[in-house]
């Protein structure tokens, strides 16, 4: 007859396959819903670590069955992180977004295990471990590279801010652990850093509702290029961060009513979208902030090249085709 381990181990070993691609499917599928979310922002960007499913080894497996002291009826059936994710952002608002995108895919059930401000309300003077927590079960008919999910397959997803995720990795196999008890001074400091980690998330908030402001203005106009780049030039933009430093740079000459007046500029000079479409294989061209750098030349030829992030070299294209000599103006 055979031990109880062991059936589980042999169930675990016939199963796994699956929850490998159980574990697979849920992160490709939440990496393209936040994808879908957050746009035009770029989700490995968003995911501070990357997103990887993880499987229970055989020897963890084992003993959360039978040697912590959990209360399972039905070990393998109510272990539920057999297969988990772990998402790590940088703001705790942040957290609540990846919560939207669980909670919207059709292809799984979900329900949340554990909510770290829910803690944080219901014990208020305490300072601990804190994550967000769901378990996804699979709905019929998910099927990933050939391999059928069997319904109600769970997968745990964890989503911590990247300050959450620093104390989890330094701390909870070891404060709290049953098998581990830590001193009373151990525990104090951990609550200490948990205290100051929250004290930091919240800096972290206010820093970034700063910025958000200070940004705001320079994205509407990035915006504003971007949509007229499409327009004027039929091409599809490549933006990278030589936009963002045009755009930083000219957008001093942008002032107010420059969505009107930069489509009013184009019509009257449409022989420009050619120019852009002829040198479309370098970068720059690529950039929906070139027109903003002929909108700057248009408004300050003198002072353009004074601080301008591009050469003198890659200006006198833009100064030649709206009929202006490039000023000797450099220091």
């Amino acid at each position: 007859m055979k031990d109880r381990e062991t059936e589980l181990l042999e169930r675990w070993r016939r199963e796994r396959p699956m929850y490998e691609a159980w574990g697979a499917f849920v992160s490709e599928t939440l990496t393209a819903l936040m994808a879908r979310q957050i746009h035009p922002a770029n989700v490995d960007l968003f995911f501070r670590i990357p997103l990887r499913p993880r499987i229970k080894s055989e020897p963890s497996l084992l003993a959360k069955a039978f040697h912590r002291g959990k209360p399972y009826m039905d070990p393998y059936a109510e272990i539920e992180d057999k297969v988990g994710l772990r998402v790590v952002v940088l703001f705790s608002e942040e957290i609540r977004e990846v919560e939207r995108a669980i909670r919207s895919s059709e292809h799984w059930t979900s329900a949340k295990a554990r909510d770290f401000e829910d803690e944080r309300a219901a014990r208020p003077f305490e300072f601990d471990y804190q994550s967000l927590h769901y378990i996804v079960r699979a709905k019929s008919g998910v099927n990933y590279s050939g391999i059928e999910i069997e319904p109600n397959t769970p997968c745990e997803i964890q989503v911590r801010t990247i300050l959450q995720h620093a104390y989890s990795e330094l701390t909870h196999d070891t404060i709290y652990k049953p098998s581990i008890q830590a001193e009373s001074d151990v525990k104090r400091a951990a609550a200490k850093s948990m205290a100051l980690i929250e004290a930091t998330d919240d800096y972290f908030a206010q820093v970034r509702e700063k910025l958000e402001r200070a940004l705001a203005p320079g994205r509407l106009i990035a915006e504003t290029v971007d949509r007229e780049y499409r327009a004027f030039t039929d091409l599809e933009p490549e933006p990278s961060p030589l936009n963002t430093l045009l755009v930083d740079y000219f957008r001093q000459w942008a002032k107010e009513g420059f969505d009107d007046d930069l489509a009013e500029f184009l019509r009257a000079k449409p022989f420009l979208a050619e120019r852009i479409q002829a040198r479309a294989t370098e970068l720059l061209y690529r950039q929906p902030a070139v027109l903003l750098v002929y909108w700057g030349i248009k408004q300050a030829a003198r002072q353009v090249p004074l601080s301008s992030p591009l050469t003198d070299e890659e200006l006198a294209p833009f100064y030649s085709d709206l009929g202006k000599r490039l000023p000797n103006t450099r220091a």
